[in-house]
């Protein structure tokens, strides 16, 4: 068409409006293409007002009927340029296709060429690739005809590989971006491509469907069977390969792990008892043996959770500190000082060692964490670095267990004619900042702040009033009703200005005799009158409790106080505390 609209002879007696020369020139054409499915060549003329059939070379008697209203014809003389359509006629489809023709600019009218989509034109395909083609139409509205029109095969299997029905739908959709699409069928050995063609405005018109048998089935499938062979060969060989590297390697990695995840959990009291004959395996059996001797060394100088919480976080320790509301714990032992001099240094350090042991074990049995050893002394804490909301009960029962095993550990000594240690404890809870404390070079985890100070000089009080424990008021505040307490003093100890109430932890109220707690509350009762001035009740009341406990001190300290005051009476401001000038 394109060469036949700009034949200067043609386009010379179509502008001349020459129907018989124009038929002459080109009816030899038409002879040559109505063989291979052409079903029209004509011409339509432009008068200016309309569009009329100027000439059907494949009917020549046929013209003049005005072809204004067709769609396609108005397309292409109205664009000026070639639009081609699938489009139904009497006998069944084609694919028409108008060009519009001009002459030195002007306008002559347009040219149709028309092939039928039948036989011929799946007889010319089976010509040039041999194999079954078959025909879709895509559009399938009210009046169209049937599909079978169109459908057509090589083989003997129209119904079956040419059914008249569209394709799925997975295969219309890679059509309609202009994808094609080839379709593998395995059970019959055949595949399909399916290929579309396009009208001028971008629609699909017509699908080709285009099915071969491949013996590239049978050669895949033997290079399957032959995969599979291969892979079976492999497997068995590989299988004994790696039962031989599961026994050599993995199961001394696998103990390796278990090992490492005990460590994690600082479990170190196993040995590692397993090597392996690998040299590169058995280097890292060494090491970590090693690395397990070194944290147990280790864990002796840091409180155990406080590493565990790194390893568990990843976290590496840095200075930091924070403020948290904990109990602080300090104990010595009574004239430690006189005790050591009559000691060999090795008798001292074997009694203190089995000493701190006792007291060391018993704290972390209650979730304290031991802070430090100061001589005779040991410092810890509850409520860090795990998070506790009964600290300040667990300090004390930890406190009164400390005086029980010291009491048995005394009574092994005395038999073995050591000496004695007689434990003093302080407690007191507060607000205290706690955290990392040091360099970058060195780290202490400890606490620092006014009411650790406080829970030392409360220790040092047991001394003064002869008792073993004594706690503070922030501490008996976070105590649950479990403890048998007796009031001290309203004290204010070295370094503070503001008195505090303190008081002697004597037992857990399901360890102490009924007779004893009113005893404790008697001298409750006597304080309450001391601190009212009401010095006769307060002294009457102490006196008969010498009777039952003439070696309590707490109780002669009381009886010269009140004896003092009732002589030389406080000021009105007084509201019974006391001054200690001394640590």
């Amino acid at each position: 068409m394109e060469s036949l609209k700009l034949n200067n002879e043609i386009l010379q007696n179509f502008s001349a409006k020459n129907r018989k020369k124009l038929f002459e020139i080109t009816s030899p054409i038409w002879e040559k293409i109505k063989n291979l499915g052409y079903s029209e060549f004509s011409f339509q003329i432009n008068d200016g007002t309309k569009i009329t059939h100027f000439l059907s070379v494949n009917q020549p008697e046929y013209f003049g009927e005005n072809v204004s209203y067709q769609p396609l014809v108005i397309a292409a003389n109205m664009k000026g340029k070639t639009v081609y359509a699938l489009e139904q006629g009497q006998s069944g489809y084609g694919f028409r296709t108008i060009s519009p023709m001009f002459l030195n600019g002007k306008h002559l009218g347009s040219i149709e060429l028309s092939v039928d989509i039948g036989k011929n034109l799946l007889n010319l395909l089976i010509d040039i690739i041999p194999g079954s083609w078959g025909i879709y139409k895509v559009d399938r509205g009210i009046g169209s005809l049937n599909d079978k029109f169109l459908l057509a095969s090589n083989g003997d299997d129209i119904d079956g590989e040419f059914k008249n029905i569209l394709p799925p739908e997975n295969i219309l959709n890679n059509l309609k971006i202009n994808e094609s699409f080839i379709d593998y069928n395995w059970s019959a050995k055949k595949t399909s491509l399916y290929l579309a063609v396009i009208n001028s405005d971008g629609k699909i018109a017509l699908i080709l469907k285009y099915v071969h048998a491949s013996n590239i089935y049978n050669q895949i499938l033997n290079m399957i069977i032959f995969s599979v062979v291969i892979c079976f060969l492999s497997l068995f060989l590989s299988s004994g390969i790696l039962l031989f590297l599961n026994h050599l390697i993995s199961n001394p990695i696998r103990k390796l792990v278990k090992e490492t995840e005990k460590i994690g959990k600082l479990q170190l009291d196993d040995e590692i008892n397993f090597s392996n004959s690998l040299k590169e395996i058995d280097e890292l059996i060494e090491s970590t043996k090693k690395m397990k001797v070194g944290l147990r060394s280790f864990q002796k100088y840091v409180p155990a959770t406080l590493v565990r919480q790194l390893i568990e976080t990843k976290q590496e320790a840095i200075i930091e500190g924070t403020r948290k509301n904990i109990t602080v714990f300090f104990s010595d032992v009574a004239d430690f000082t006189s005790i050591s001099e009559t000691l060999t240094p090795n008798e001292l350090t074997a009694q203190l060692s089995e000493y701190f042991n006792i007291i060391s074990n018993t704290i972390i049995k209650y979730n304290g964490t031991v802070d430090k050893y100061i001589g005779d002394a040991v410092m810890a804490f509850w409520g860090a670095p795990i998070e506790l909301t009964n600290h300040a009960e667990l300090a004390c029962k930890a406190a009164l267990e400390c005086q029980l095993k010291c009491e048995e550990l005394n009574i092994n000594w005395k038999k073995n004619g050591k000496k004695e240690f007689k434990t003093r404890i302080g407690i007191n809870s507060g607000d205290i900042i706690v955290g990392n404390i040091g360099t970058d070079l060195r780290l202490s985890y400890t606490i620092i702040g006014d009411e650790v100070n406080l829970a030392s000089r409360l220790e040092s009080l047991n001394k003064t009033y002869g008792t073993k424990i004594i706690v503070s008021q922030n501490t008996v505040d976070q105590l649950p009703d479990d403890f048998a307490l007796r009031v001290l003093d309203y004290a204010i100890v070295k370094g503070k200005t503001l008195p505090v109430t303190i008081y002697e932890l004597v037992a857990e109220k399901g360890d102490i005799a009924a007779i004893e707690l009113e005893l404790l509350k008697t001298f409750n009762k006597s304080i309450e009158l001391y601190k009212e001035k009401r010095w006769d009740e307060a002294i009457e009341l102490l006196e008969d409790l010498l009777i039952e406990r003439p070696t309590d001190n707490a109780i002669r300290i009381f009886i010269k106080r009140c004896t003092h005051f009732k002589e030389q009476p406080p000021p009105n401001k007084w509201r019974g505390e006391f001054i200690y000038s001394e640590k």
